[in-house]
């Protein structure tokens, strides 16, 4: 590794560039040199098990000026790779105030790396939250159809979860301050699905992306990328999934408790309350891992029960509207209108109840 850092203060020189990298080409050494020579304060590359073949490339880096080469015995994954730059930049590197990660396989380029670097440095002054800059590609008609499917579908599913419109969620160049790294470290995912997972968590404290259009590359239908269009995807959208699952579990409850009490009853008000008892476990779980809510407990409390009463009377009102205009089994009613309602109350729950305000 190389410690030496830019003898001239740059207004890049509290930015480290990160690029974890598996296999490089060449092209590697080529933007390591355009990069240093826009004066960032550190490169950070790390070699995820290249292995013997790629040890010369990564030997050249090492010794190039402010370059840090860490090494991965093995392949552990992108988002290992990146939790080891954060780490050694925060143990290591405590001058670096930001960082942009970026891609190893040619999609970015200097001149958008130094683009998203210097609107994060623009705003360097804000809180950490609004300090998140994404380099957005255009998806048009000569982007691979797997790239433009893929993107479109992850973009829909990412703004109903987390409420925040995003072009380009599965872009690798970002722009973070150094202060979110720490949270970021103890996040799961150790492959591509840490980016996503990384992206996720941020939108959900608070943060806005501010979006830098960048050149849309894809060298060879994009074959250089070691993303896994399956096994990749399949974890992309696991990391999704889990931000409604609570819902499902909380429904499950909820049916089996409306079931019990109606079969007693033969009343639709009082198994609608009854199953109602579901929502405490559904604010547990909601609010522990699937918003990552920290905001006071009292006040989310309020404005969780709240909105359950609301559901619970709707839901009531649309069962029976259906029992007796539309003659439907008091039971099928009671699956379709709680399926539409849970989208409700989980837009709901994202944007009013566990939404954190700058007092809390």
């Amino acid at each position: 590794m190389h410690h030496q850092t830019p003898s001239v203060d740059t207004p890049l020189a509290g930015i480290a560039v990160v690029i974890p990298s598996r296999a490089p080409g060449p092209e590697l050494l080529s933007l390591a040199e355009a990069i240093q020579a826009h004066g960032f304060g550190a490169l950070i590359v790390v070699d995820d098990g290249g292995g013997s073949e790629f040890a010369p490339l990564f030997s050249s880096l090492s010794n190039q000026p402010a370059t840090h080469v860490l090494r991965h015995a093995v392949n552990l994954g992108k988002g290992r790779a990146l939790k080891t730059a954060f780490n050694y930049i925060i143990t290591e590197l405590p001058s670096i105030q930001s960082i942009v990660t970026a891609d190893a396989d040619g999609q970015h380029t200097a001149d958008d790396i130094v683009a998203v670097a210097n609107v994060l440095s623009s705003s360097a002054g804000l809180t950490p939250a609004t300090q998140v800059v994404l380099g957005t590609r255009t998806f048009g008609p000569d982007v691979p159809l797997r790239s433009r499917v893929g993107n479109g579908l992850t973009r829909t599913i990412f703004r109903f979860l987390t409420g925040v419109p995003v072009a380009d969620t599965q872009t690798g160049l970002r722009g973070l301050p150094v202060a979110v790294l720490p949270d970021l470290l103890r996040l799961d995912g150790e492959r591509y699905e840490y980016e996503m997972t990384m992206l996720a968590h941020l939108c959900r404290h608070g943060a806005r992306p501010v979006e830098v259009p960048i050149a849309t590359i894809y060298i060879d239908g994009n074959r250089c990328s070691h993303f896994d269009p399956i096994r990749d995807s399949m974890r992309i959208y696991f990391v999704l999934a889990r931000f409604y699952f609570s819902s499902l579990i909380a429904a499950a409850i909820d049916f089996a408790g409306f079931s019990l009490a109606f079969a007693v009853t033969h009343n639709v008000l009082a198994g609608v309350a009854f199953g109602r008892l579901s929502s405490l476990v559904n604010f547990v779980l909601n609010r522990k891992y699937v918003f990552n809510s920290r905001g006071r407990l009292p006040s989310s409390l309020l404005r969780y029960y709240i909105l359950v009463v609301a559901i619970a009377g709707l839901s009531y009102l649309l069962i029976r509207a259906s029992v007796a205009w539309l003659h439907w089994n008091v039971f099928a009613a009671k699956i379709v209108v709680d399926v539409l309602l849970s989208l409700v109350s989980f837009a709901a729950q994202r944007t009013y109840v566990f939404r954190r305000s700058e007092a809390e």
